[in-house]
């Protein structure tokens, strides 16, 4: 029996020990009429509350007690849930997806209540009402992944398949500096405490910083090197020229796969949501077997079969770009938030994004500051092609870049965490490899 199968009698089980409980007070009551499977009689009955209304609409969606009875249930639950292929990932229409709409319309979290999706307002949720939305959040998720990456609906996401819908621009980029205009700037930022200044490279001429990193440094003075002479400086931030990027959404449907990591996003952020509210903790037991089964989805963007957090094919190329600007700065970005904005680990720069760069211009110039900190790196942006100007704010750079980058960050931004009952874009291409 799979993870999947236990979560979902389990919580039949629960129904089913509600309403016999109830059968001694009234034969006629919606809780009984759950019981005897009349699921749609008491789903359509304004008379029942929203909680069995609810559960009257999941039991139509294929979690019910006979259903999972049948032999072969636990083996395709694409099968078992009636799951069809979806048009879209915003299709909450079709097949027994429909009863999963009308379910979270009811007894949702206010984000679904509200959406397009309903055209609900908000309410304050009962605690059984917060239990069938976890139930009908995790059947969602299922339906949305299956209803649109499992083409042939047999119950199983072949690589192709994840491939197919995920199909990304992937020719002419790699680790080793393709499908980016990457090169030293020749210049560090240079952070000595609460205070930053922007060095030519080899600190002997810096100007403090005052909101824009792309300052030249040729007209500043030797504060830099006095605050390195004395041991003052905390860290140093090469700065690098981003000139051009491929935009690796080109080959895809945009449309499409933001809508995936939107409807994604939101399942999973309800989901976590009704734990919280039901004071299930990320570390109870309890919550770590519900979201057991959707550890292939929630993967962390790791190939985890048949090994635990091995590298995932699939984002190596993706990451290229996505490192690249995870972090990236904008027009509405304060001169503070700078300071924290365009930067990325210089692990993940010459590991992960273009292993041909150097962390120094010259042997001469790691030798004089080989010994100072530097952990992160600076991006600024070309403003025109060919490349003579450079802004701090992505949203400023040229058309081209912009787009490139525009596009790949509306995949998401967020960290992959396996596990967390979140999904990003990144879990989501390494689905064939779980």
């Amino acid at each position: 029996m799979n993870s999947i199968f236990k979560i979902l009698t389990f919580f039949i089980m629960h129904l089913t020990l509600v309403s016999c409980a109830d059968t001694q007070n009234s034969g006629q009551s919606c809780e009984v009429k759950l019981d005897e499977q009349k699921y749609q009689s008491v789903a359509e009955n304004i008379n029942c509350s929203d909680y069995e209304r609810g559960s009257g609409y999941l039991g139509q969606a294929g979690v019910s007690f006979s259903n999972f009875l049948q032999t072969g249930a636990a083996d395709n639950m694409t099968k078992t849930l009636g799951i069809e292929k979806l048009s879209s990932p915003t299709d909450y229409t079709t097949g027994n997806r429909s009863y999963i709409t009308n379910a979270l319309c009811l007894i949702g979290a206010n984000s679904f209540v509200t959406s397009s999706r309903c055209n609900g307002s908000s309410r304050t949720r009962t605690t059984d009402e917060l239990e069938v939305s976890m139930f009908a959040n995790i059947a969602d998720f299922l339906y949305l992944n299956y209803g649109v990456l499992d083409n042939d609906t047999d119950g199983t996401i072949t690589s192709e398949e994840s491939a197919a819908f995920t199909k990304l621009k992937t020719e002419g980029i790699s680790v080793a500096g393709l499908g980016t205009g990457l090169s030293a700037y020749n210049r560090y930022e240079v952070v000595a405490g609460s205070s930053n200044y922007i060095a030519n490279q080899d600190l002997s001429k810096c100007v403090a910083y005052d909101g824009n990193y792309t300052d030249d440094p040729s007209s500043g003075d030797s504060t830099c090197a006095t605050l390195q002479a004395s041991g003052s400086i905390t860290e140093i931030r090469p700065i690098y020229k981003l000139d051009s990027m491929e935009d690796i959404t080109a080959d895809g449907d945009l449309l499409t796969l933001v809508s995936m990591v939107s409807e994604l996003t939101m399942i999973s952020t309800a989901l976590s949501s009704d734990f919280e509210e039901l004071g299930i903790s990320s570390d109870n037991s309890i919550r770590k077997s519900l979201t057991e089964a959707l550890d292939k989805i929630d993967n962390g963007a790791k190939d985890n079969n048949p090994t635990a957090d091995q590298t995932c094919l699939a984002v190596i190329l993706f990451d290229v770009m996505f490192l690249l600007v995870q972090n990236a700065s904008d027009n509405s970005t304060t001169s503070t938030e700078l300071k924290s904005g365009n930067l990325i680990s210089t692990s993940d720069l010459l590991t992960a994004v273009d292993n041909t760069l150097s962390l120094y211009p010259s042997d001469a110039i790691e030798a004089a500051l080989g010994s100072l900190p530097i952990q992160s790196a600076r991006i600024v942006y070309a403003t025109d092609s060919p490349a003579t100007t450079y802004t701090d704010s992505y949203e400023s750079a040229e058309n081209s870049l912009y787009s490139a980058i525009a596009n790949t960050r509306s995949l998401g931004t967020e960290d992959s965490e396996k596990s967390d009952g979140k999904v990003t874009f990144r879990e989501l291409i390494c689905v064939a490899e779980n």
